[in-house]
Parts: C-alpha cells; sequence; structure tokens
C-alpha cells in the first residue's frame, strides 16, 4: 500500500469510526512526517500544535513531528520524500524550488508547494545616532561603515548580505574598502552595538521586540528605511515580502519604516493528498489561540494572513481552503 492509499485510508476511518474497535486500529501511524527545527527552538512546538489539532479529526495519529534541520535542510528532506510536511523560511523555499543558485547548486525541486505563512520576522536595521540614515548609499564615495549581520548560514546574515548587494558591496568587498563586519551570535552582536564597536545593528526578528527596544534604546537608534529598490529586489527576486514598521513602534519613530519580513512558510509537495494538506491550513486558521499556546509570536498573527507572501505555487488543498474563506 503506497502513502496515497494509506491516507485514504485513514480518512475513511474517520467516517467508520463509530463502527468498532477494529477500525480504530487502522495504521494510520508515520503518513506523513512533518519535520521542523530543532527541539528547544520555536519551529518544534509550532508543528507540533498543527500536527496535534490535524490528529484529532483522523483515527490514529497520520502526522507525526520529528525535529529537523532547518530552513535550508527542510526543504531537501521533503523535496526528496524524506518528509511530507516541513517549515522553511520564504527566500530558502523559493532558491529550493528553483535549484542552480548559491544556496541550493543543484536541480532544484519543482515538486514543492506551500501550504501557509505563518509568523513573519521583520528585516531591521538600527543605525546609531550620529550616523548617517544613508550611509550605505553614501559607501560608493568613500564612507565607511561598522555594521554586525548575524551568523554565517542565518536568516539575517542572508538578509543584510542580499542588502549589501543592492549598494555594490559584498561582505569582502566592504571590508576591503575600508569597513567592519562583525559576524556572530545576535546577543553577542546587541552588546557589541551598546558598547560602540559597531554602529548598524541588524536583526531579521518579530516588531517590537525586547531585543530591537534594547537596540534602539542603547544608542538613540533609528531603524533604516529600506528604498524602494532594495525592497523590490528583496521581494521579486529572493522572496520576502513588502513590510512596514508602523510609526511609534519604536521609541522616537514618527513615521512609518518601509522594510521586508521574512516569512516563514509550512512547505509540502504536489504529490501530498489535498484532504490532509486543507486539515493543516483549517488547524492553522481556526484555532489562533491553540496556536499561540504554542508559540507566542502567533499573537502578532492573524489567520488571514496564511495565504500571503508564498514564494512557490501554492498546493490545491491550501488553495481550496483560502477559496472557502474568500482569501484570495
Amino acid at each position: 500500500m503506497n502513502m496515497m492509499t494509506k491516507l485514504g485510508v485513514a480518512m475513511v476511518a474517520v467516517a467508520a469510526c463509530i463502527s468498532g474497535p477494529a477500525n480504530a486500529q487502522e495504521d494510520t501511524h508515520d503518513i506523513a512526517t512533518f519535520i521542523s527545527g530543532g527541539p528547544t527552538g520555536t519551529w518544534y512546538p509550532t508543528a507540533a500544535m498543527v500536527s496535534d489539532i490535524v490528529n484529532e479529526s483522523y483515527v490514529g495519529q497520520p502526522m507525526t513531528t520529528v525535529p529537523g534541520k532547518g530552513a535550508v535542510g527542510n526543504p531537501l528532506a521533503v523535496g526528496s520524500g524524506a518528509a511530507q510536511f516541513g517549515l522553511s523560511y520564504g527566500p530558502f523555499l523559493k532558491l529550493a524550488y528553483e535549484g542552480g543558485n548559491e544556496v541550493y547548486p543543484d536541480q532544484g525541486f519543482g515538486n514543492l508547494r506551500a501550504v501557509a505563512n505563518l509568523v513573519p520576522n521583520t528585516v531591521h536595521l538600527v543605525i546609531a545616532e550620529g550616523v548617517d540614515m544613508d550611509i550605505l548609499s553614501k559607501l560608493k564615495d568613500g564612507a565607511t561603515v561598522r555594521i554586525g549581520v548575524g551568523q554565517k548560514g542565518s536568516s539575517n546574515f542572508f538578509a543584510q548580505e542580499k542588502i549589501l548587494m543592492e549598494y555594490g558591496y559584498d561582505y569582502d568587498g566592504l571590508e576591503a574598502q575600508g569597513s567592519s563586519v562583525m559576524e556572530g551570535a545576535q546577543q553577542g552582536l546587541a552588546d557589541a552595538f551598546a558598547n560602540r564597536q559597531i554602529d548598524i545593528y541588524t536583526n531579521t526578528v518579530g516588531t517590537n521586540s525586547a531585543d530591537m527596544q534594547q537596540a534602539v534604546a542603547a544608542r538613540n537608534g533609528r531603524i533604516m528605511p529600506l528604498p524602494e529598490n532594495v525592497r523590490a529586489t528583496l521581494v521579486e527576486k529572493w522572496g520576502y515580502v513588502p513590510s512596514v514598521i508602523p510609526a511609534g513602534t519604536y521609541e522616537g519613530q514618527d513615521q512609518d519604516i518601509p522594510t521586508v519580513n521574512l516569512s516563514t512558510v509550512i512547505l509540502t509537495t504536489a504529490e501530498m493528498d489535498d484532504e490532509i494538506v486543507y486539515r493543516v491550513v483549517k488547524a492553522l486558521a481556526e484555532n489562533h489561540d491553540r496556536m499561540i499556546e504554542a508559540y507566542g509570536g502567533f499573537s502578532r498573527w492573524s489567520p488571514e494572513e496564511v495565504h500571503v507572501g508564498l514564494p512557490i505555487p501554492v498546493h490545491p488543498g491550501a488553495e481550496r481552503y483560502f477559496k472557502e474563506r474568500g482569501w484570495n
């Protein structure tokens, strides 16, 4: 019995569950593995809650959650069939779908499909007081900058690299012209900013988070607005989502700040059964309170956002739910 046939049996068992104990013993385990992040992060409880809610409408447990290797590794696992659902960031999902690029140099996984958009993280660049807000535009004229960019391989490292490319520099080129690039964990970068070792602190994180508030307060910082051409490239080429940090989000911020969001996306493949994908989206959209229990970041997420900013083709099961709710 192949995976799709087993899935059909599992769903038939839901309707027949009152027939007796024999039906309740139908083997529905490990039909759909949901690969998340490490067990101590936010992705694992998010995936586990979705799986639990979906499983409530089945006999047995057709969805199981397992730890994964994160945003880069999960699309490989799902695309190759090692898992049936996964979590990744929009830009990495787009690159995995396309293939032939710096992250996924081999042929892409054209069978990948998007299911739902979850809690976004917003790209922030905090500029210290006294530093020109247009400093990146002036690099070509000889200006230098001291910037913290995150750990190599992190989503923040990736975002800042793509932003700098729009100004004509990569990290090596920036240091070659006399600027300073500091890599490392976000807490270390925040400390370096507060201690005046760097003048631009960057982070890709939820808006109004504690570390961003502290960074702004530490140096009378201001959030740098991303120019429209930079935003457009991040969206069109790299799979980010246009976003605005509303005025008043941070101390001293009296205007809206244009930037981009890094979407967190549930992914699957085109071969996955429509019904279980439908139920995954339904579980998310109709159980907001339970998702907040799993991860507090869902308090700044609205179910209506579940269809926004999906960077690759959407699975028909998800499209069915979106159409039912009028979310186009």
